[in-house]
């Protein structure tokens, strides 16, 4: 049995380092998702603890809110990661095509 199971953890070892990491903004729609499901049961609980009806309502808009600006908060980060990621690797590139044609000028 543990030869198996160290033959299925190196095999999976492998795949993940051969496969291409999954986009990191796949993780921003579930801030909406969680916002709307947490604060909408927040909601409900209050409704049924205070006797009302319009708590599961502004609950659902208050976490609509919150999860849509946590999203934007974490698309903005991404954005600006991947802009400062590519005009670092930008800038070392030109940095060594001039280094190499100074060198072949000498």
């Amino acid at each position: 049995m543990s030869t198996t199971t160290a033959n299925v953890r190196s095999a999976m070892a492998e795949s993940s380092a051969t496969s291409p990491e999954p986009p990191r903004s796949s993780s921003a729609p579930s801030y909406l998702v969680a916002g709307v499901l947490f604060y909408g049961f927040v909601g409900w609980l209050l409704d049924q603890w205070l006797g009302t009806r319009f708590l599961v309502a502004a609950g659902v808009l208050l976490g609509g809110g919150l999860g849509t600006y946590m999203m934007i908060v974490t698309l903005r980060r991404q954005t600006d990661a991947q802009q400062h990621d590519g005009t670092t690797s930008r800038t070392t590139s030109t940095t060594m095509s001039n280094k190499t044609s100074n060198e072949e000028s000498e």
